[in-house]
């Protein structure tokens, strides 16, 4: 219900109005290396459903962080982990942040932004300062709902990702997820 209020709000900042599911959230965080991982950051976690599978499969020596620009899902996510720095910033200040985090650079980072919803100098100055982050064969998850397979803003997003990133994968379908999505995995 916190994502139905929220993207009547903002339907360009939050993207969907349900969760995405626990299967999405497998799919984004598997074969990232999140197990060896050093430093970690979340971008636009939403309900957290990707916060706690990270949680799970980064170890406890690790260095890890949210970035939540809505005030109102940072204040609830910051009652349900309690444990975990989130700042309430846009993840265009990223570098700043690993700064202010004692980070030379981050290993892997998980982003639910809604891509196609941006329009295109931002999600430049997003990507810019994500890749800029990022260690020398660091990894990126980013998802996409099928829908916007199909739209233009879809196929920018990909060419973005292709133009900054040494690889770029795209999963199978999970269709056990409302609307079904996608996920790229990047390699830097």
């Amino acid at each position: 219900m916190r994502l139905l209020k929220e993207f009547v709000r903002d339907p360009v900042g939050i993207g969907t109005v349900l969760p995405s599911s626990r299967y999405l959230a497998r799919e984004m965080t598997s074969e990232i290396g999140l197990e060896r991982a050093e430093t970690v950051v979340e971008i636009g976690p939403g309900s957290g459903v990707f916060t706690s599978q990270i949680l799970k499969m980064i170890t406890s020596k690790a260095k890890f962080f949210v970035v939540e620009l809505n005030p109102r899902i940072h204040e609830h996510l910051s009652e349900k982990y309690p444990n975990v720095k989130i700042y309430n910033e846009s993840a265009e200040n990223l570098p700043e942040l690993i700064k202010k985090e004692k980070m030379n650079s981050v290993d892997v980072v998980v982003s639910s932004l809604p891509w196609v919803s941006f329009p295109p100098e931002l999600q430049d100055k997003l990507m810019d300062a994500i890749y800029k982050t990022m260690t020398k064969g660091g990894r990126f998850s980013t998802y996409g709902y099928i829908h916007g397979k199909i739209m233009p803003r879809g196929h920018s997003i990909k060419k973005l990702l292709k133009s900054k990133f040494h690889t770029v994968d795209t999963s199978e379908i999970v269709w056990q997820n409302l609307p079904p999505a996608f996920v790229y995995k990047c390699k830097k």
